[in-house]
């Protein structure tokens, strides 16, 4: 093994060990500028350390340029899409208090996390390749991962789309451009879909589940993009087979994208796991179902089976009686494997929509995870 090697590995291993250790013991560092201070000290021992000549890509420029778009793209298809979910106020209010603690620390962290990646991908190696990756997933998780509250079922899940899996995407592609290109396109693509959060005083009522795959599908995508482009040892292969992989990769894409729709509930069609035993025979538990958003309680007919919601969570059942009365439809519900139909009746307001299709067992995991976190809870 190379001199150098043995730094770089050496300098990965103490910075993932340290982030292991504040990720587990303590809440300190939820602090960003504190967060921005160590990797800037981190950043210039590294340099110092490891001082490798790097070499400039002939692409440098168009990928810079590439990567701003891809940028400015994001944040413009965030809020179009929130014309149609609806928009809320920032938490973060534009002034000298959020420019300190929130823009200038998040300027920082990104600036000294791509000097430190790109010193570690200097070899070129996959060890160090991964062990970037770690490292750069693990200061995500640092900064994001303590306003969850992992022990809550929906927090954890939150955080896993959100955090870590969009971080691991996000990371593959940032090393690839770190180690072909340079610094500058990640630099700038960062720095473009992080601050606009702490500047536009409103933001996209963009379901949680949904942002979370779009925040792997968007990387995703890039990467995919630009090793087609830019890859250096292009591979000779077929047309037949060049098209074949195109699309499949944008069949993937589209797959993931309407699933992230679905999940999100809010559009036209939204997908549920039942979770209860209550339609049993007929939807079981751990049964998904497609179902359409829909206020058109009047279209509803005897024997359809229709989502209501109460204060606390949603129910899936069957109509088995329609009243009108004073021009007000109601509906009255009642499990397929109940006894007794449900208490009260469905009117326009806790109307939610119709059920459309089910898809048998594809949700029993989502069943295992809430059973474990229930029992967890329990103690």
């Amino acid at each position: 093994m190379k001199k150098g090697l043995y730094k770089i590995y050496a300098l990965q291993l103490f910075i993932i060990i340290f982030f292991v250790s504040i990720l587990i013991t303590s809440k300190v560092l939820t602090n960003k500028m504190l967060i921005a201070l160590i990797l800037v000290l981190y950043a210039f021992i590294t340099r110092k350390i490891i001082s490798r000549t790097h070499q400039s890509s002939i692409y440098k420029k168009d990928i810079t340029k590439y990567m701003t778009i891809f940028a400015i793209l994001y944040v413009v298809l965030y809020y179009v899409i929130g014309i149609y979910v609806g928009y809320y106020v920032s938490a973060y209010k534009f002034g000298i208090h959020t420019i300190i603690n929130y823009i200038i620390p998040s300027i920082l962290i990104i600036i000294t996390s791509e000097i430190i990646r790109n010193e570690f991908l200097s070899e070129k190696t996959n060890a160090s390749r991964i062990n970037t990756l770690i490292f750069t997933v693990l200061v995500d998780l640092v900064m994001y991962v303590n306003i969850y509250n992992i022990f809550n079922l929906n927090e954890f899940l939150e955080a896993i789309g959100y955090i870590f899996f969009a971080s691991i995407v996000s990371n593959i592609l940032f090393n690839y451009i770190s180690e072909e290109f340079g610094i500058v396109p990640n630099i700038i693509y960062r720095i473009i879909t992080t601050i606009y959060l702490y500047i536009i005083p409103f933001t996209p009522d963009v379901y949680i589940y949904f942002k979370s795959v779009c925040r792997m599908l968007y990387p995703l995508l890039i990467y995919i993009v630009l090793k087609s482009v830019y890859e250096k040892d292009k591979k000779v292969i077929t047309v037949h087979n060049r098209k074949l992989k195109a699309a499949s990769t944008i069949i993937s894409i589209v797959i993931m994208a309407i699933v992230a729709m679905l999940i999100s509930c809010k559009f036209t069609y939204g997908m549920l796991v039942i979770g209860s035993g209550s339609m049993t025979g007929t939807l079981d538990k751990g049964d998904a179902i497609i179902y359409k958003n829909s206020k058109d309680i009047k279209d509803i007919k005897k024997g359809d089976i229709i989502l209501y919601s109460t204060n606390t969570k949603i129910i899936v059942h069957r109509v088995v009686k329609i009243e009108d009365i004073n021009d007000e439809i109601r509906l009255y519900t009642k499990g397929d494997n109940n006894i007794q139909q449900d208490s009260g009746y469905v009117t326009r307001k806790t109307f939610k929509g119709k059920v459309k299709l089910k898809i048998a067992k594809i949700g029993q995991p989502t069943i295992w995870i809430n059973e474990f976190f229930e029992r967890v809870k329990r103690g």
